[in-house]
């Protein structure tokens, strides 16, 4: 770990409010003993699930080591909303984190989308290590197209991402093909439409909405990694906000989970943007939320 990702580590726990930092720092130093002396792979406890941390170099792992839910506000209101049941669709599922999260509920159906052949590997053994049958796995990139593309090639790294052809042979890693399918094929294909959908794709964000045609404006809830990687490998993120606009999304929100309100986002919020149809907006007033007015 070079010292300034140390450091923005140091700085996410010391942050977080829903840990004590005595905890967050001591649990942060037990991980650093663990990559030096290689005492990988290990189980590791998270939420009301099990989940392997398979070696050093997964980031993901450590941030649940050292913070738990490392996304509390919006992985506490995935289980709300998927209480009394639904479809959940987390493409760029990783190791499962928000895959098992979600199939904590007992009436919810989940999708879960990873194109990487080996961290795909590790998604599938943490769903078998639960023994959740409400998973549905599946192997392929998500976008507006329907062919096979190639993808950056690091296992368990949370940033691999679909290459763009002029990119792929200067890949230091190499790329791999990998199957990629349209959204709404597999809605078609499984008659499903997700009642919230979950979405972390390194920058191709719109492709897998675009993916989701028609289907799109049945969708409750979004939540959509947006920064940086959305400007340079995307039409950009106020591009994007007002896309969804026109297609009768609010947002960008930040949820307060335990406040039971949605704030508007504000700039290097730690979680992902969320946005909501009017149904969800409705069920949201309905159930004692807070919800503020956009301008």
């Amino acid at each position: 770990m070079g010292l300034q990702q140390f450091a923005n580590s140091l700085q996410q726990i010391i942050t977080n409010p829903h840990i004590p930092n005595g905890q967050g720092l001591r649990k942060h130093l037990q991980w650093q003993v663990r990559k030096a002396f290689d005492l990988f792979p290990f189980e590791q406890s998270f939420s009301s699930s099990r989940i392997i941390a398979a070696h050093k170099a997964c980031s993901v792992s450590a941030l649940i080591h050292s913070q738990g839910l490392y996304d509390y506000n919006n992985m506490k209101f995935l289980q709300w909303v998927l209480e009394p049941g639904g479809t959940f669709f987390d493409i760029g599922a990783n190791i499962g984190t928000y895959t098992l999260l979600a199939s904590e509920q007992a009436g919810a159906q989940v999708f879960a989308f990873e194109p990487h052949p080996a961290t795909f590997a590790m998604l599938s053994e943490n769903v078998r290590l639960n023994k959740r049958h409400n998973v549905r796995l599946f192997q392929a990139a998500l976008s507006h197209q329907d062919q096979p593309v190639f993808l950056t090639n690091v296992a368990g790294s949370p940033t691999n991402h679909i290459m763009r052809t002029e990119t792929i042979q200067a890949e230091p890693h190499g790329g791999i093909e990998v199957a990629c399918v349209r959204a709404d094929q597999i809605c078609r294909e499984r008659g499903v439409v997700p009642d919230i959908v979950k979405l972390d794709v390194e920058g191709f964000e719109f492709d897998v909405l675009c993916g989701f045609g028609s289907l799109l404006q049945s969708i409750g809830v979004l939540l959509v990694e947006m920064n940086s990687l959305s400007d340079q490998r995307g039409p950009g993120r106020a591009s994007m906000h007002q896309w969804l606009a026109g297609r009768r999304f609010k947002g960008p929100y930040q949820c307060d989970f335990d406040r039971r309100q949605f704030k508007a986002l504000v700039d290097h919020h730690r979680e992902d943007h969320i946005y909501v149809s009017a149904a969800m907006h409705h069920r949201l007033v309905q159930n004692g939320w807070t919800v503020e007015s956009l301008s």
